[in-house]
């Protein structure tokens, strides 16, 4: 009998082992900016996979969609959810968690060329083009107006629309300005355009620190992780695995870049070199303070509401996946 229990055991926890290798993941991720990039050279070279797991990848034309797709429980991962949507949903109290920090506001504040407008005082009064209210880039744009510069929300138009139709907006002078990220201002160089600021440096005026303000995070469907323990570990170890690939290959990045969006292999290229400082694959307790003062800045702005508890910010399975190889 005590032999009998001991193959049972056996036996469970290697099928308990089984259960885990092929635990499936949905993950989301936006089909435009810079979700694209990462998105496709993380399909690409199935680093998911290669962790042992079953995956299923859905693409969205919104930016705030993938956070919408969760709460529905529609997936279970997404890549780069706007900071701004899952902060809000964070304090609202949705069963989901923020596990990554996977994209930093590379972004600059650009005129025309020809522009009147030479610096940030002057924006006031004008119509600026940013990301759809609930994104990110929407509230860090507006907390850099107001707090750096004393405007009030009402004291300029926010223009919504991707990064292709703001700079389009931009060329037909129907906006004065666009917060652009550095990735569609080298995609554009036949659009004269002039830097007036970053959010690296503004955001910097806000919080007194030098790292620039988190775009997007892996968010987590807290019941997904619940029903497959060991998995969210393997899906930051293929996050971080595809990271690192990227700095390593560029080429790659701009193969898989012109396979997924139909992008021109120039226009790949320069896409690619700017893995680097665009992406990143954290969860480190720098990480998860730089997020709790995003939210306090984007509360005082009105952007997001209430507070932020603690069990939002989940670095367990990043801690995790440092022990996968």
């Amino acid at each position: 009998m005590k032999k009998f229990n001991i193959l049972a055991t056996a036996l469970a926890f290697t099928l308990s082992i089984g259960s885990a290798e092929a635990a499936k993941v949905r993950i989301g991720y936006w089909s435009s900016g810079v979700s694209l990039g990462f998105g496709s050279f993380l399909e690409a070279g199935k680093f998911m996979e290669k962790q042992g797991l079953e995956v299923e990848y859905v693409k969205f034309p919104d930016v705030n969609a993938p956070t919408k797709a969760m709460a529905a429980g529609a997936i279970d991962f997404a890549i780069g959810a706007s900071a701004g949507s899952a902060l809000s949903v964070a304090s609202d109290g949705l069963p989901m968690s923020i596990v990554l920090a996977t994209q930093v506001a590379d972004l600059d504040f650009v005129v025309l060329a020809e522009s009147p407008v030479t610096k940030m005082e002057d924006l006031k009064g004008k119509k600026i083009g940013m990301s759809p209210a609930g994104s990110a880039t929407a509230a860090i744009t507006s907390a850099i107006l107001i707090k750096n510069y004393g405007m009030a929300a009402s004291d300029f138009q926010a223009v919504p629309g991707n990064d292709s139709r703001l700079a389009q907006f931009l060329a037909q002078k129907e906006i004065d300005a666009a917060a652009l990220r550095t990735v569609t201002i080298a995609l554009l160089p036949e659009l004269k355009m002039r830097k007036i600021g970053t959010f690296r440096e503004e955001w910097k005026k806000i919080t007194g620190k030098d790292a620039p303000p988190v775009l997007g995070v892996g968010l987590m469907r807290d019941a997904w992780m619940k029903d497959n323990p060991g998995a969210p570990a393997k899906v930051i170890a293929g996050m971080r695995s595809a990271f690192e690939a990227g700095k390593a290959d560029k080429d790659g990045v701009a193969k898989a870049l012109m396979a997924a969006g139909n992008i021109p292999e120039a226009d790949a290229k320069a896409y690619a070199a700017l893995w680097d400082g665009i992406y990143t694959v954290s969860m480190e307790p720098a990480d998860i303070a730089s997020l709790k003062a995003e939210f306090e800045v984007f509360k005082s702005v009105g952007a997001v509401k209430g507070t932020l508890p603690d069990s939002a910010l989940n670095a367990a399975p990043y801690e995790a996946s440092k022990a996968i190889k």
